[in-house]
C-alpha cells in the first residue's frame, strides 16, 4: 500500500510480527532458568566482609536485571501483537479502498 510517499507490505509485516512469539518464549525460558538458579544458589558470595561488599555493589543491580527480564518476554509478545494488528489494519484498509474504487466504477 502506498500513501504520501511510504509503502507498507502488510504480508511481510505480519510475517515479521510472527517472529516475536518464539523470541518471547525464548526470553521467558531464559528468565525462568536464571531466576531458578539464583533462587536455588541464594547469596553465593558469602557473609564475610568481602561478600558483604560484593553484595552491596552488585545485588541490587542483579535483582533489577532479573525483574526487567521477567517483563521483557511480555513486552516482546506485545510488540508482535501490535505489529500483527497493524498489518491487519493496513490490509483491511487497502481491501476497503479497492472495494470502494470498484463500486465507484460500476
Amino acid at each position: 500500500m502506498t500513501h504520501d510517499g511510504y509503502d507498507v507490505d502488510a504480508g511481510r509485516l505480519a510475517e515479521q510480527a510472527s517472529q516475536f512469539e518464539p523470541l518471547s518464549s525464548r526470553v521467558a525460558a531464559i528468565h525462568r532458568g536464571l531466576a531458578d538458579a539464583l533462587s536455588t544458589d541464594g547469596a553465593c558470595w558469602g557473609t564475610d566482609q568481602v561478600g558483604q561488599s560484593f553484595s552491596a555493589v552488585h545485588a541490587e543491580p542483579s535483582d533489577d536485571v532479573v525483574a526487567r527480564l521477567s517483563s521483557l518476554s511480555e513486552r516482546l509478545g506485545s510488540v508482535g501483537t501490535r505489529l500483527s494488528d497493524t498489518a491487519s489494519t493496513y490490509s483491511a484498509g487497502e481491501d476497503d479502498a479497492v472495494d470502494r474504487v470498484k463500486a465507484a466504477e460500476q
